[in-house]
């Protein structure tokens, strides 16, 4: 089945960005929200996006920008968006429950032939298809901040999934000009493991006094040639969630992964980042 129209639910920030992605490869796609205001907001913010870093940069006319923007169909009701559509890729709030009950409800309405995907970048993608019937036709699909700028994509193989869909999810992904690895289930899969530790020992080092905020990101930048440090990175992704995903990676893979007592306090008085404002840095 040739994949031509793309259902995306959750038009939050991997949300709006995968569906920008996906348009401008010219896909039609539904961008999925509870309510307008929401999806208003995002399809705002992807048309800023376009102007500011695209347009502006002589990258796209604005005559293509109005047609990525026209390829994007805003929907509040979900069972009318995932209709005519050959993927569905859920962006919603990192939360296991939520993710299985969506999943299972999505496999539950959606065609056979559909893909259902999930943009997760650290829960396991068996456990999520685990309330599903089909769940040879889950998998992980990774997109990474900015997903219309960044290049790889992490294809995750459930314990379920067949081959079948992998074969087609990946060249799905490649349609977006992304390089794919493909990943066997696991908590984080490559890249957010990775990162986490590397953030959450970060975070130990300025609790322990090793170094200021500003040392510890210089080194690692200018060490490993980084364009940006640890803590600048955990402040724009969002002390809350690198938490988040400390305590579901230690919970499953053991103690080594739990968060820096820094970390639990930082996000306890709402110094989450660059949302709020304040975190490693002031904004």
């Amino acid at each position: 089945m040739e994949i031509e129209n793309v259902c995306v639910i959750g038009a939050g920030v991997m949300g709006s960005g995968i569906a920008q992605l996906a348009a401008t490869h010219r896909y039609q796609v539904n961008l999925v929200d509870i309510n307008e205001e929401i999806l208003k907001k995002a399809k705002a913010s992807i048309d800023k996006n376009l102007n500011r870093f695209f347009v502006a940069k002589n990258k796209i006319s604005n005559e293509e920008a109005d047609n990525i923007l026209n390829r994007i169909h805003l929907i509040t009701n979900r069972d009318e968006a995932i209709n005519d559509v050959q993927i569905v890729i859920e962006a919603v709030f990192e939360d296991m429950a939520l993710k299985q009950q969506l999943l299972s409800d999505l496999d539950e309405k959606c065609d056979k032939e559909v893909i259902i995907a999930s943009n997760t970048s650290s829960l396991c993608i068996t456990d999520m298809a685990m309330k599903a019937k089909n769940q040879e036709r889950i998998v992980g699909i990774h997109f990474f901040n900015p997903a219309p700028v960044m290049k790889l994509i992490e294809l995750i193989k459930g314990k379920n999934t067949s081959n079948e869909i992998m074969d087609r999810a990946r060249q799905f992904s490649k349609t977006l000009n992304k390089t794919v690895v493909t990943v066997n289930d696991s908590p984080g899969f490559i890249t957010t493991r990775l990162i986490y530790v590397l953030c959450n020992e970060a975070i130990n080092m300025k609790q322990e006094g090793i170094a200021n905020t500003e040392d510890i990101d210089t080194a690692v930048k200018l060490a490993f040639n980084f364009p940006m440090g640890p803590l600048e990175l955990s402040d724009l992704v969002g002390n809350d969630i690198y938490l988040h995903i400390g305590e579901y990676l230690s919970e499953k893979l053991g103690k080594n992964y739990q968060p820096s007592p820094l970390l639990h306090e930082m996000v306890k008085d709402n110094q989450i980042g660059r949302k709020t404002k304040k975190g490693f840095y002031n904004y």
